[in-house]
């Protein structure tokens, strides 16, 4: 049975604090329907696009958004097929198929199969890798192993006693969410069971884990933005030791405070959105905005203001339909007008 070695620090419980008072914010927020769609699909692509970014994949977001839309892209076709399998699997969590008595090792090697379908060699597909595995790093013209997976005559039991562990830990409830979820990310990834994928795998179970206790925030929540951001030091953060007994033996607080940073600025920029939903008109009824609004809103959220140059950009829309939404925003006193002319800018209303 797993034993992580680790030190819950002051610092990871502020952070944990704080994520909790954000959790409750979020929940309370009487967030527009239109407005919950836009953020699960805003979180989907996202985590696909970070996801697959993060292993190579070279599809932008607007790429990756396009292909989930259904539109042709130019782009190999192991790419599109990346994107294609990461959202297949996501659907396939997102429709309840596990059980609720939790994950099984078939569940495991589904969407193992989902994430790498077509992109392996059939047998290898689904299944637990036959031999050995090396995370090898290019430096200087040499190969360096930073990382040795287990025996795979191991992985069967390693893979049985990890669901077990993962059931205890949930009976127990000892643990805060996201401290188990970063548990199960770096445990999981450092049995790395089979021959590729097993980083997207790692991701997803993470979120599925998140799912199975309503710490998702309704699918909002994107974590893997973050790692993707963070490319250097994620990777850093999990590298606790060269082969998995290193790793199950170190200290492995570093990745846990990598971990609860990375959800806590996630979680940041979810819930700027929520005083969205809490826009009321004059009778107490909650605006309703379209996709453009939302677009328009969604950018001043992350740059603070926004141009009417601006707003044609983020919209796609046509410079006079900009200037409508624009001036309904205002009209609503979402949007407040700071400046006149070619200095014109729009922030969000001050709220009293």
């Amino acid at each position: 049975m797993f034993k992580p070695n680790f030190t819950i620090t002051p610092e990871i419980n502020n952070k944990i604090a704080e994520i909790e008072k954000l959790k409750s914010l979020f929940d309370q927020a009487n967030i527009l329907p239109e407005l919950a769609i836009e953020l699960r699909f805003r979180a989907t692509v996202e985590s696909v696009h970070s996801s697959t970014s993060i292993e190579g994949n070279p599809l932008n977001e607007q790429e990756v958004q396009n292909v989930l839309e259904g539109n042709t892209v130019s782009a190999p076709e192991y790419a599109i097929q990346e994107v294609l399998n990461y959202k297949n699997a996501m659907n396939w969590l997102n429709q309840g198929k596990i059980s609720t008595e939790g994950l099984s090792e078939k569940d495991i090697q589904k969407l193992h199969s989902l994430v790498m379908e077509k992109l392996l060699q059939p047998e290898k597909v689904g299944s637990f890798r036959p031999g050995d595995i090396y995370v090898v790093d290019q430096i200087k013209n040499k190969e360096i192993i930073q990382y040795q997976g287990p025996n795979a005559k191991e992985l069967k039991q390693l893979v049985a006693s990890f669901l077990k562990w993962i059931s205890i830990q949930k009976s127990e409830s000892k643990l805060h969410p996201v401290l188990l979820a970063g548990l199960i990310h770096y445990i999981f990834v450092s049995i790395h069971p089979f021959s590729d994928g097993n980083g997207r795998t790692t991701r997803l179970l993470t979120y599925q884990y998140l799912k199975s206790v309503n710490y998702d925030f309704n699918d909002s929540l994107s974590l893997d933005s973050y790692y993707l951001q963070n490319r250097e030091r994620y990777y850093e953060a999990l590298s606790r030791g060269r082969t998995f007994d290193d790793r199950m033996f170190s200290d492995i607080t570093p990745f846990l405070e990598f971990f609860v940073d990375g959800f806590l600025n996630s979680v940041k920029s979810l819930t700027k959105y929520v005083q969205i939903g809490k826009v009321l008109d004059s009778s107490k009824k909650p605006v309703r905005l379209n996709q453009e609004e939302l677009a328009i809103l969604d950018y001043v959220y992350q740059f603070k203001s926004i141009s009417l140059e601006d707003a044609v950009i983020a919209t796609g829309a046509t410079r006079r339909t900009v200037q409508r939404r624009l001036s309904n925003l205002v009209d609503k006193m979402i949007l407040e007008v700071k400046g006149k002319g070619p200095a014109t800018e729009y922030h969000l209303a001050s709220r009293k």
